[in-house]
């Protein structure tokens, strides 16, 4: 699978932060029918919590992400976090993947939006 665009979450999950306005674009892009690599890396992987987003409607843009493109969270912060995919919401069917696998999808990317 060879996306051209990449999705980055790095913020915290925050009211009016990066992170919601990422959010809403993820849901948009697939809502049409151009599939990101999503990503959650540093402050955004605890947004991957059960009941971490404060809003139904952020975790409903999070969820159709997660439904059409997959969500995928770096493997380095996961350990440094000590946290296991166990402890992310099991409705997102997240998956680790690793700095040196996201290094040679950027390179094939036309496109990384940070958010």
């Amino acid at each position: 699978m060879s996306e051209e665009t990449t999705f980055i979450f790095r913020s915290k999950v925050e009211p009016g932060s990066r992170f919601w306005e990422g959010l809403r674009l993820s849901a948009a892009f697939v809502g049409m029918d151009h599939i990101p690599l999503i990503v959650f890396m540093d402050y955004a992987v605890p947004g991957l919590i059960h009941n971490a987003l404060p809003l139904r409607q952020l975790w409903d843009y999070l969820k159709t992400t997660s439904d059409l493109a997959g969500i995928h969270v770096l493997d380095t912060d996961m350990e440094e976090r000590g946290m296991k995919l166990e402890d992310l919401d099991k409705n997102l069917n997240v998956k680790m993947i690793s700095l040196d696998e996201l290094a040679e999808r950027l390179a094939e990317n036309r496109v990384v939006a940070i958010f």
